[in-house]
């Protein structure tokens, strides 16, 4: 086993859901493209690459996840569609991440606010809130801890990024 590190992405800026009959259809903006671009690129500077992305299936998030495991050389095994993830609850995104496998090392987790937020503000104790952009992400590291046993609270740190500004803790 080794540390865990989990990394929350929230999908990059979306067209209006005024345009589109489907939320789920809603696609990323140009200024949405952009911002994933530059946190993709954080990523892989930072060495932060994960070993699995689980993403929803909406089109916003799924072309989010598509950029950044392109930015991170990631093979298409490596990015899985989580139907759960659409809209999910903080409760329902740390059940995906207690599910897996021991040998999961750094586990990228691409989905929507306000499950994200929301997760992200039980990192660490105390918690505290943290509010997530688009674009923006959370990482966090645990100690050699298997997934089942770990809990949002029991994290060691928590970083924040996004677009507009530099990592903060």
């Amino acid at each position: 086993m080794g540390a865990r590190r989990l990394t929350l992405l929230r999908h990059g800026n979306a067209e209006s859901p005024d345009l589109w009959a489907e939320d789920f259809e809603r696609p990323l903006t140009k200024r949405g493209i952009a911002e994933v671009q530059e946190m993709a690129q954080r990523l892989v500077q930072r060495d932060w690459i994960p070993n699995l992305i689980l993403v929803s299936p909406a089109e916003r998030t799924w072309a989010t996840a598509q950029i950044v495991a392109q930015a991170c050389e990631l093979q298409d095994s490596q990015v899985h569609c989580a139907r759960e993830l659409y809209l999910a609850s903080a409760q329902i995104i740390w059940q995906l991440v207690s599910r897996q496998n021991a040998s999961m090392l750094h586990l990228l987790i691409c989905g929507h606010n306000p499950g994200l937020s929301a997760l992200a503000s039980g990192f660490c104790h105390p918690p505290r809130k943290r509010e997530l952009p688009t674009a923006g992400l959370a990482m966090t590291q645990w100690p050699d801890t298997p997934w089942n046993v770990m809990s949002p609270r029991s994290a060691l740190t928590c970083e924040l990024d996004d677009p507009d500004n530099s990592a903060e803790g």
